[in-house]
């Protein structure tokens, strides 16, 4: 396992809880999920936000640079020990927010559901549509996450709509880039300032961006080499402000 530990401290005002016995604690960390979560101390986590491969073999080409597959994109063998890893570090009253497509939605639902109370699936609408069978399908302007509880925490604010409307993102970063707004509001809702947030599949690290945002830890894995560069290059660089 490679870890890399590229994240500064400054004299922002940015809030942040010591948690020492907690590792990988707001770090660039190239590693497999599968090796590093095995660290995480049991009830740790405060909020989950992973955008897990779902299970479809997903390749972009629609860019002129063709993104490589997701690792693990081909099947769902990782799952059930991902769900038994997840429900051991959360902490009794955490919340999670698991990016999922409908075309393995129901799967996610039977597994996750076993270990957790799935309350709900948020739709977020994109501004633009993906490609798929241009001439013999609809097109494609959604994906959905799995609002799953892990006890009866209430949400932060007001009561909102589960249809969630942001614009996504180009993919500059990542073949399946989420938007940090978005990450921020969900973070927003189920969270407060200084608490851990996980990421078990960081892509270009568009949660620890989002948690630097809204003053949260992060603790982020991620399996490929050359997206940890490039979160190096968003968090040291465009986001250098808030280290």
């Amino acid at each position: 396992m490679n870890t890399n530990l590229d994240t500064n401290n400054d004299s922002s005002n940015t809030l942040y809880i010591v948690l020492p016995a907690v590792p990988f604690l707001n770090k660039i960390t190239n590693a497999d999920w599968n090796d590093a979560i095995k660290q995480i101390p049991d009830n740790s986590i405060d909020l989950v936000v992973p955008d897990p491969p779902y299970g479809m073999n997903f390749q972009s080409n629609r860019r002129a640079e063709v993104y490589r597959s997701s690792q693990n994109d081909n099947n769902l063998d990782w799952l059930v020990g991902w769900v038994k890893e997840l429900k051991r570090v959360t902490k009794p009253e955490a919340h999670l927010y698991i990016f999922c497509s409908w075309h393995n939605v129901d799967i996610f639902k039977r597994e996750i559901g076993a270990l957790f109370n799935i309350k709900n699936i948020l739709i977020w609408g994109k501004n633009n549509h993906g490609s798929g069978d241009l001439l013999g399908d609809y097109a494609p302007k959604y994906e959905m996450i799995l609002f799953v509880s892990n006890g009866q925490k209430k949400l932060n604010g007001r009561r909102n709509a589960n249809i969630l409307r942001t614009a996504r993102t180009q993919n500059k970063n990542h073949p399946t880039e989420k938007p940090v707004t978005l990450l921020e509001y969900l973070i927003e809702k189920s969270s407060k300032k200084g608490d851990v947030v996980l990421d078990t599949f960081a892509g270009s690290f568009s949660t620890a961006q989002a948690c630097k945002v809204t003053d949260r830890n992060f603790i982020c894995f991620e399996i490929e080499q050359d997206y940890c560069k490039t979160a190096r290059n968003l968090l040291n660089g465009t986001m250098k402000s808030l280290f």
